[in-house]
């Protein structure tokens, strides 16, 4: 794995609200990862939700009743 080394400029408010979102051993990295991934699946969920209430979606369940 190749290692890109960035700068991030945060606010210290910021830090600390990273800071508390990882567990104890977990690097930055992995918890950049999380985030990206949870941000990704709510991004996909409200998506779908949208789609669904202006019609263009149909529920998995109902497509089989």
């Amino acid at each position: 794995m190749t290692l890109a080394t960035k700068r991030i400029p945060v606010t210290e408010e910021t830090l600390e609200m990273i800071k508390h979102l990882g567990h104890k051993g977990q690097t930055y990295d992995d918890l950049l990862k999380e985030m990206a991934e949870s941000y990704r699946r709510e991004k996909f969920l409200k998506m779908l939700k949208e789609r669904k209430e202006e019609g263009d979606f149909v529920d998995f369940d109902e497509a089989f009743k």
